[in-house]
Formats: C-alpha cells, sequence, structure tokens
C-alpha cells in the first residue's frame, strides 16, 4: 500500500467511527452515555477533517496518490 491509500484508508476507518457513534447516540437509553458519544462524535468529526486536509495536501503534492 501507498502512503496515501493508506491515509485513505485510515479516513475510510474514522468515517465509520463515527457513523456508530453517531448511532449508538440516538439509540442508547442512557442520557450521559448519550452525551459522550456526542462529544467523542466531535473529536471524530476534528480527526476526520484533519486527515481530509491531509489527503488533500498528498494528491497535491504526489501526483501518484491522486484518485486513490
Amino acid at each position: 500500500m501507498t502512503v496515501g491509500s493508506d491515509v485513505k484508508q485510515c479516513l475510510a476507518t474514522v468515517k465509520g467511527i463515527d457513523a456508530s457513534l453517531s448511532n449508538l447516540a440516538i439509540v442508547s437509553q442512557d442520557e450521559e452515555a448519550k452525551r459522550v458519544f456526542h462529544e467523542m462524535m466531535l473529536v471524530m468529526g476534528e480527526v476526520k477533517e484533519d486527515l481530509q486536509k491531509r489527503v488533500g495536501e498528498l494528491e497535491l503534492e504526489e501526483f501518484q496518490y491522486k484518485g486513490f
């Protein structure tokens, strides 16, 4: 795997985690658990944004990573 594909795979994993946390926040009956899941969604959102920026940087810097 190339660096670009590794970063994109990591981004896909983070998106999946974010979706799972969202689902858990919706179905949870415990208000404290809902709050924690929501807080973790916010953290994962920041990680997701950082990874998306990095993917963009890789695509600009290294043509071979474009479109992975």
